[in-house]
């Protein structure tokens, strides 16, 4: 072990330095000021070398930690290292700049010990609104970035403690609910200075040179086990590709393809035959792709190994420019989170089609659902979005069923809860539960998507989502099914109709009023094998409890109601 730390005193920092990136994201959430942050938790921290380098995450969003570090090595670059002060921090949400869409923005704050940077903290959160053409920021007739909301640079957002208010005022006057845009930027700010204090204290109690060699050996650690996980699989090619229902403008299905090969210790991701670029928001920038990419090996790999720059050493991406993986700039790309659940998928049925190695699940339900409904709070006259992104159905393992009601694999989310709605929107939420038959049928099942119906109090609003897996179902493994498709539909007294019939799973203002009920309907997960080895017992139990219906346990599983 370098510089002669021994194991223990190694150990002691890597665990302090995640806490450091958990204790992150307390302080974020207990003090921001929208129900996206204190309620769902979409936001990811992280501590870095002062070359940008990830040393320690907390457990967030696993598509927002892989991308971080693009968004720290570009503030480095931009902002320069050697004019950064004590007590500044910088923002950026520039997804073509080391972001990933605009409505995460990103704070990164460097980390001075005896007036040096000896580390940064960066943390991203997805703020409700960031400007642009529709509420919410989720615009899936965008042509441009432009019009997907207020695109900010690398820049110094604080100086020497103090936020820079030209600036504050700036982003305030371009979004639509700026008392929790303040609110908010300032507990990822707070966030940052979390670690500070932290990372500082641990420089105190190991010295510098210490706590740089630790991290430094808990990243090569996990080079080595990533790299012992890879060897032992079979080198050779394996290919797979699925696809996007369609971007918002065209209604043509879009393919995303990927070949991986496996040499020796090395794994190559080639994304070259997937589709070009596309007109519409569905583009995802190379944060986002490497991200989307790395999190799939992990899970596939071993999910214990540290997530740090070690362990993405041995992933190798090629995704060639112009492509819906690597756009070129002004493409739309706001709805590259979608995209990402899609690059998992096809990663993970390539890495499933090796003879041995990894143990991975069939399709989970593929979107993040993304519902934004805005209107005027006639309790308090405040402008409102609402964001919703429930959890869906997850796909099955060869010995497991899939997971009910999960938030994707790309995010690690939490619920929101009625009472959150409801207190803060002019909402009520009418029903949320489990979606019958949604399960990919198989000898084991898929997960179950969810359903939640909102019924709209306000005298004007207006809906819009940007979603996917309403056409394609999730993939289903060895001969498992696919899972069930996602559904947006409203009900303006006469029945419910589909919300945007020309695209299904993407519309853009949707006029609401007073007693229309927005249903949003999730995906469920693909199976696992042949659902005619599913066991009695099994189908049964699904039955009891409402899993499936007796129409699919006697067509599909041959298995009558006694």
């Amino acid at each position: 072990m370098s510089n002669n730390i021994d194991p223990i005193t190694s150990g002691v920092i890597r665990s302090h330095l995640v806490s450091v990136a958990r204790e992150m994201g307390v302080t974020l959430r207990q003090t921001a000021y929208s129900n996206i942050f204190n309620e769902g938790s979409d936001f990811s921290c992280g501590v870095f070398d002062h070359a940008g380098r990830l040393w320690a995450q907390g457990e967030f969003l696993p598509i927002h930690l892989g991308a971080l570090q693009f968004a720290v090595r570009e503030a480095i670059e931009e902002v320069g290292i050697s004019t950064f002060e004590e007590g500044d921090a910088v923002l950026l949400n520039d997804p073509y700049r080391g972001g990933t869409h605009l409505p995460d923005l990103t704070a990164i704050t460097p980390i001075f010990y005896s007036g040096s940077i000896v580390a940064f903290a960066a943390n991203r959160a997805h703020h409700a609104d960031i400007g642009g053409s529709v509420a919410g920021s989720f615009y899936s007739k965008a042509t441009e970035n432009f019009q997907e909301g207020l695109r900010i640079p690398p820049i110094r957002f604080v100086r020497k403690g103090k936020i820079d208010s030209d600036l504050m005022e700036i982003i305030l006057n371009n979004v639509r609910v700026p008392r929790e845009m303040r609110g908010d930027l300032e507990a990822q700010i707070s966030s940052n200075r979390t670690a500070v204090t932290r990372t500082i204290a641990l420089c105190e109690r190991y010295g510098v040179s210490v706590v740089q060699s630790a991290a430094d050996e808990m990243c090569a650690q996990s080079e080595k086990r990533m790299r012992a996980i890879i060897s032992s699989w079979p080198d050779g090619s394996w290919s797979s590709e699925d696809y996007l229902d369609n971007d918002g403008i065209n209604p043509d299905s879009i393919k995303v393809h990927v070949t991986a090969t496996i040499a020796g210790d090395t794994l190559t991701f080639d994304y070259s035959d997937t589709d070009k670029q596309v007109a519409g928001p569905m583009n995802s920038v190379r944060g986002m792709t490497a991200s989307a990419t790395y999190l799939a090996v992990q899970a596939a790999a071993d999910p214990t190994i540290p997530a740090n720059d070690g362990a993405y050493r041995p992933i190798k991406i090629i995704a060639p420019e112009g492509s819906l993986l690597n756009p070129r700039f002004p493409a739309p790309c706001t709805a590259g989170n979608e995209t990402s659940h899609r690059i998992v998928n096809v990663v993970q049925s390539a890495l499933a089609q090796l003879p041995t190695g990894p143990n991975v699940i069939a399709g989970d339900h593929g979107s993040s659902n993304n519902l934004l409904i805005s209107s005027v709070d006639k309790r308090s006259g405040e402008f409102k979005v609402f964001f919703s992104y429930p959890e869906g159905g997850w796909g099955a393992l060869d010995e497991k069923d899939g997971e009910n009601a999960l938030f994707s694999i790309v995010g690690n989310c939490k619920n929101m809860p009625a009472e959150a709605v409801e207190l803060h929107f002019p909402i009520r939420l009418l029903c949320y539960e489990l979606r019958q038959d949604t399960g990919g049928a198989g000898r084991q099942r898929g997960g179950l998507g969810t359903r939640r119906d909102y019924e709209v109090l306000s005298d004007s609003a207006s809906l819009s989502f940007v979603s996917d897996r309403c056409i394609f179902g999730a993939n289903g493994l060895d001969g498992g099914d696919p899972g069930g498709l996602g559904q947006y539909l409203i009900n303006h007294g006469d029945g419910p109709k589909l919300a945007a019939p020309d695209f299904i799973s993407k519309g853009t203002q949707v006029a609401l009023r007073v007693g229309d009920v927005v249903s949003q309907r999730t995906a469920g997960g693909g199976g696992y094998g042949n659902p005619i080895a599913r066991s009695v017992e099994d189908v049964a139990r699904d039955l009891r409890l409402g899993y499936i219906s007796d129409n699919a346990a006697e067509e599909i599983y041959k298995i009558h109601r006694r």
